[in-house]
This record gives structure tokens, C-alpha cells and sequence, in this order.
């Protein structure tokens, strides 16, 4: 009995659906697949960048913070390795090319030396100005400075991918 029940299931649904698509059944039926695939690439691609946004969002303060605290005006030296732990392939060339040793390439993210007194140097805040950008704002040499960071997601890590000193 439930097979006939099946049977006459099916047998309906056909029915409608070939009732619905008319007579270019099948290239309809091919279109309106076609569509819905479109429909949820577009929808999976919007979530993805919905996800990459809150990615950023959440984690590159953190990251810029860590990366001030820890190379920039912390004690721990910065080498070809953990440079790729903060920086994009792009950004990690132009530092090598600013700088023959990769340990002086902070100065991209600071003063290039002291140009007030030694009352500190530290991060004071990390602002996000929008579309991947933040501002780190710090005190280097007792003087109030900053520099525009531009964040990107490589192969699902917060990266920096820019600077630009103000």
C-alpha cells in the first residue's frame, strides 16, 4: 500500500511539474536550476563577505594591539617568521625592501627616531575607521602620532596588508 501511495506521489508531482514548465519542459526545468544555483552562490558569497566583515571586525584590533605591544614597542624581535603571523605576503616584501634588516622594519609602524623626549612609547588606542582600516594611535618618544592599517583575510587569518604613517 505505502509503495502505491508512493507511486501516486510521484506520479503527481510530475504531473504539476511538467503542468507548471509547459512545454520546454526540460529547458526550463535546466533554467530553473540553473537559477536557483545563482540564487545561492550570490547568497553564499554575500554571507562570506558578511563573515570576513565580522572577522575583521572582531579580531584586528586585537591583532594590531598584540603586534604594537609585542614588536613595535615591546621587547620581542621581529624575524621572517613572525612577521607572517601579522602581515600579508604584500606588505612583508615592501618591508624587506624598506629594510635590509627585517628587526628595523617596526620603524614603519612608529617615528623613524626620537624626535621628542623618552616619556614613552606605547599604543593608546586602536580606532576602526572602516572598509579594513584602522588607526593605531600611539605615543612614541613622548610625542602623539598615528598610522593607517589596512586589514585583510588571507587563507582565514586577519592580516595586515597596509601602512601608512600620519
Amino acid at each position: 500500500m505505502r509503495k502505491i501511495i508512493f507511486a501516486f506521489s510521484a506520479l503527481a508531482m510530475l504531473v504539476l511539474v511538467m503542468a507548471t514548465t509547459g512545454c520546454n519542459s526540460s529547458a526550463k526545468r535546466q533554467q530553473a536550476i540553473a537559477d536557483s544555483i545563482a540564487r545561492a552562490d550570490s547568497i553564499a558569497k554575500a554571507d562570506s563577505i558578511a563573515n570576513v566583515a565580522k572577522m575583521i571586525e572582531e579580531q584586528a584590533p586585537v591583532k594590531i594591539k598584540e603586534f604594537y605591544d609585542k614588536y613595535v614597542f615591546g621587547t620581542t624581535t621581529l624575524n621572517d617568521e613572525n612577521v607572517k603571523e601579522y602581515c600579508t605576503e604584500k606588505l612583508n616584501k615592501k618591508l624587506h625592501e624598506a629594510y635590509e634588516n627585517i628587526g628595523n622594519a617596526i620603524m614603519k609602524f612608529r617615528n623613524e627616531g626620537p624626535i621628542g623626549n623618552s616619556d614613552g612609547q606605547f599604543l593608546t588606542d586602536v580606532e576602526r575607521l572602516g572598509d579594513g582600516k584602522y588607526k593605531a594611535c600611539y605615543i612614541d618618544w613622548g610625542v602623539s602620532q598615528s598610522a593607517i592599517l589596512t586589514v585583510v583575510v588571507v587563507d582565514g587569518k586577519v592580516l595586515m596588508d597596509e601602512i601608512e604613517k600620519k
